[in-house]
């Protein structure tokens, strides 16, 4: 009778025989269980909505989130949660490589959260000494992140900053749109600071353009006044004549009887070499 089985030894009572505690399909089967299990009580799409509330995530969450973004580069989420939460220390080609075209691809959720992440490294990046070339291409890309966002339906936080960005990159249209989903007009004086920086860059014509905005939202006759002038000298002071007495006209509105009006259009007409228009509103004047 062969000794007890802890008392044997492999070679001289023979084969010690492996005692068989579960079958293969048995491990298989309680593998499922407790995958199921984790699902259960951590369903992914749950853990996603979780980990989106959290500005940083702690060195284990991060590495949990990007080994689920290597496993599958595919999920639109990992892939944001990455971008969000490591902008800062990321540099712009791999931040754009991770979202750029979730920002035009994904669903509205999505592309709203991929805009702005892109949104803050870019501001962060232009606000850097940069060459020319760079500074160039991150302002296109900005530019071109804005006009594709003017047809969704954003936050307001998302759409209040796009909008005053797009009036600093001398896009007033554009702007605008932005500032239709507030249900929120831009001030005259709002309008008027946009000018003040376009014409301090020597954009002169951009700035005529915000002028002329901007007294379309003047509180009175004078602050009209002033602002019509300042949009006409703009464009005079860039020796662009012809389109200065061409917005003259088509701006002039309730101004048209305004004696310092055309007094000032008078003037203007004349340094402009436009002896006829000149001409025009001295008459005006005259009957007036």
């Amino acid at each position: 009778m062969l000794p007890d089985r802890s008392k044997r030894y492999a070679g001289v009572d023979g084969q010690i025989a492996r005692l068989e505690l579960a079958a293969n399909w048995q491990l298989l089967l309680v593998a499922l269980l407790v995958i199921a299990l984790l699902m259960a009580i951590f369903p992914r799409k749950a853990l996603i909505e979780q980990l989106y509330q959290q500005r940083t995530l702690d060195d284990l969450t991060l590495s949990y989130v990007q080994n689920l973004y290597r496993t599958n580069p595919e999920n639109a989420d990992a892939a944001l949660l990455l971008a969000r939460t490591q902008q800062d220390v990321m540099d712009i080609s791999n931040l754009e490589s991770l979202v750029l075209g979730l920002s035009a691809s994904g669903d509205l959720r999505q592309r709203n959260e991929a805009r702005a992440v892109l949104f803050k490294a870019y501001r962060t990046r232009l606000g850097k000494q940069l060459d020319e070339v760079e500074a160039g291409r991150l302002t296109a890309r900005l530019a071109g992140l804005l006009q594709a966002a003017k047809t969704d339906d954003l936050p307001d936080s998302l759409a209040r900053m796009f909008g005053d960005e797009a009036f600093k990159l001398n896009m007033p249209k554009l702007g605008g749109d932005f500032y239709q989903k507030l249900h929120i007009d831009p001030s005259a004086s709002a309008l008027e600071g946009f000018g003040d920086v376009a014409l301090g860059n020597g954009q002169h014509a951009a700035a005529a353009t915000y002028y002329f905005m901007a007294r379309d939202h003047a509180g009175s006759v004078e602050e009209s006044r002033r602002l019509f002038q300042r949009g006409v000298r703009a464009l005079m002071a860039a020796s662009l004549f012809n389109q200065a007495m061409a917005e003259a006209r088509f701006r002039l509105g309730d101004l048209e009887n305004d004696p310092q009006t055309l007094r000032f259009l008078s003037r203007t007409a004349l340094a402009a070499g436009d002896p006829v228009a000149a001409a025009d509103y001295a008459r005006r004047l005259v009957f007036k």
